[in-house]
């Protein structure tokens, strides 16, 4: 690995409640990537403001050699990469590249002289890939901290019976709640928000990972069947579901092509649209019938969520692109 490669640390604080791209970072920097923190005081919305309009301006950047990994969401490479951008290359890690951003982001890249991304959503890569053909697109498939997770207890002896994990999918949430599920089982979901899942009702990251290995039942859909408006049909592996299998629930959703491709199985149970209800209770009552496979899950997501594995790969394509 060259010397002038710094990724852009996103340190753990006790009031993070996702850690995706924190758990990249500890991953780079595990396997003897270096590191910069975030400056503090870019932190302040009018300094970020200040140096996006020089950024913008027609002035030429002026680099001083280094390169930056800058890990960012699609819609804000160009803010994540300040004050970055002034001082050498950025090579961007990109997570949530949903249509909505496709327009800014291509602008950034531009502007950015990006000639080397890596990107968790493989369809995405290879439209930026159209896009841009002077820029080497990478797709690195999403991955986690698997030290976050906790195996928990046989299935039969868990508290909570149904989680719906991450954001919902409003039509197959609505036909539980028709169904009155929760009359009768402890069934986990967020009330005040008709979208979102129930990661945020928590106070932090630790309490979140102890419930999901408290459930029998994780729900989990990717993004394209829940809102095909914002992600344009955008099929991509996200965190929920390793977060299901290294935490041996059964998981009753849609798995991602991603996933499938990934692994070589698909390790989610399909979700029935026509009866949900009678289908998660049939699995409550037939818990021993899936006891193997959420511990082949969690086996195989050991052996493949890890952050760590895909360092070499990034270490090696950077190489390969002139550091």
């Amino acid at each position: 690995m060259q010397t002038n490669i710094y990724i852009v640390n996103h340190p753990r604080s006790p009031q993070d409640k996702q850690v995706y791209m924190q758990s990249f970072c500890e991953a780079w920097m595990a396997q003897g990537g270096k590191a910069v923190e975030q400056s503090q005081w870019m932190r302040h919305r009018l300094v970020r403001h200040l140096f996006k309009m020089l950024a913008l301006s027609p002035l030429p950047l002026r680099r001083k050699g280094k390169t930056f990994l800058v890990c960012s969401r699609g819609g804000h490479l160009l803010k994540s990469s300040l004050p970055y951008l002034f001082q050498g290359d950025i090579i961007p890690m990109l997570w949530d590249c949903w249509p909505s951003t496709w327009k800014r982001l291509e602008r950034d890249l531009r502007l950015l002289h990006c000639k080397l991304c890596f990107i968790t959503a493989s369809d995405v890569g290879k439209e930026f890939a159209r896009r841009l053909p002077g820029v080497k697109f990478v797709h690195i498939p999403e991955g986690v901290d698997i030290t976050d997770y906790q195996a928990g207890k046989p299935l039969a002896e868990r508290g909570i019976d149904v989680y719906e994990l991450g954001q919902k999918h409003k039509y197959f949430h609505k036909k539980l709640m028709d169904g009155r599920l929760e009359d009768c089982c402890k069934f986990i979901y967020n009330p005040q928000n008709p979208d979102k899942g129930a990661l945020m009702m928590f106070e932090d990251w630790s309490t979140f990972t102890q419930k999901v290995a408290d459930s029998k039942i994780v729900i989990s859909f990717p993004l394209c069947m829940r809102n095909t408006r914002e992600d344009g049909g955008i099929d991509t592996l996200t965190m929920r579901f390793w977060e299901g299998m290294l935490s041996r629930c059964i998981i009753v959703g849609h798995c991602p092509q991603e996933l499938m491709d990934l692994i070589g199985y698909n390790p989610v149970i399909e979700a029935d649209f026509v009866d949900p209800c009678s289908q998660i209770r049939h699995i409550l009552s037939h818990l021993e019938d899936y006891q193997e496979l959420v511990n082949r899950n969690r086996a195989v997501a050991l052996e493949y969520a890890p952050w760590e594995k895909r360092m070499p790969l990034i270490f090696q394509t950077i190489e390969e692109c002139g550091g």
